[in-house]
């Protein structure tokens, strides 16, 4: 089914540029438009920090997750993860040259992120790929760590986040064509534009087209983070003060329901220049773990909503193992068999 969808979307492509509708529609928002009406999973995959667990970086079964995603059909894409989540300062991928300075209780020997592209690719799904620019990070590293990293950036001659920049540029031109999008978190107020167009150059680095998002607000309304965005960050209201599933999060659906495509205010804007309305939910209390408690129907329901609006859902779901937690995976199935019957309608 996925590859029949994305052949019927190739060639809908191919159509209009013959007949030389695409300036209206092909080209306009062109690194975006593949994701409009998706959905699609995220997990957050062990890194070199997770190097004592029974599961880590260097033992992840990629077969055994692709057994879960093989299931389900009606996926656009996966997000993994290069860094830790949020602490970004391990990595699932190696880096020769910041592992020299760093040290190599940072990164793994297996390139994981690199196992985990491929599969995912030779299944014709498209990736994107979480990445904070928290990166070395004085919160989550020791003081003889943190020293390194400080000692490292003077004799460049670079800020923190020009640091960040060069590691993001290095993943990017590592991975290239592989990688179809990034989520960018911890992009502050702080962070200046010329910074966050620093980032935004870094990532494209290895693929022009591949479409970028900054995290820089929660809730409602969703709207485009910086002008560098293709689409949206889509961080629901925070989880300390209300659980995913709360009906608050609904007006972010109405919200792409207005019009799949916003700019910076939050408002449908169909210019080109602004992004593609996504919400990205946790499927349990929290982004890494806790209560699987969203309800299948109300699931189902964001999801297709957002779909037939044209806009874009991806849903964070725990780990366990070497895959999805089970709770949350039977409800991906349920959402997956939904939206197959909505296709063949």
């Amino acid at each position: 089914m996925r590859n029949v969808m994305w052949a019927t979307f190739s060639t809908i492509v191919l159509l209009l540029a013959s007949t030389g509708i695409a300036s209206a529609q092909g080209a306009l928002h062109a690194r975006a438009l593949p994701f409009s009406g998706t959905w699609g999973v995220r997990i957050l995959l062990p890194t070199a920090y997770d190097k004592n667990d029974s599961v880590n970086a260097e033992n992840f079964d990629v077969d055994a997750f692709m057994e879960q995603v093989d299931q389900l059909t009606s996926i656009n894409h996966v997000m993994i993860n290069i860094g830790r989540g949020h602490q970004a300062s391990w990595y699932s991928s190696p880096y020769p040259k910041m592992e020299a300075i760093m040290g190599s209780d940072l990164f793994p020997k297996r390139d994981f992120f690199g196992e985990m592209v491929d599969a995912l690719k030779a299944r014709n799904l498209k990736v994107l790929v979480y990445f904070s620019v928290t990166g070395m990070d004085r919160g989550y590293l020791t003081k003889e760590q943190m020293a390194k990293w400080r000692a490292y950036l003077a004799s460049a001659g670079l800020t923190h986040n020009e640091g960040v920049a060069q590691m993001m540029e290095y993943y990017s031109l590592k991975y290239g064509d592989k990688i179809d999008g990034w989520w960018v978190d911890r992009v502050t107020p702080k962070t200046t534009d010329a910074e966050k167009s620093r980032f935004a150059n870094a990532l494209r680095a290895g693929n022009p087209n591949a479409m970028v998002t900054m995290h820089t607000k929660v809730g409602y309304p969703i709207r485009q983070g910086t002008p560098e965005c293709d689409y949206t960050a889509g961080h629901p209201v925070p989880m300390i003060t209300q659980p995913p599933w709360t009906l608050a999060n609904v007006a972010m659906v109405e919200n792409i329901e207005a019009g799949p495509w916003m700019n910076q205010s939050g408002e449908p804007d169909d210019r080109e220049g602004t992004a593609l309305g996504a919400i990205f939910m946790p499927f349990q209390e929290q982004w890494r773990n806790g209560k699987a408690g969203f309800p299948t129907d109300q699931a189902i329901q964001w999801t297709t909503r957002t779909m037939d609006a044209g806009g874009m859902y991806t849903w964070a779901v725990a780990r366990e193992g070497n895959g999805f937690a089970l709770p949350q995976f039977k409800q991906l199935v349920e959402i997956n068999a939904a939206i197959e019957r909505r296709n063949a309608h």
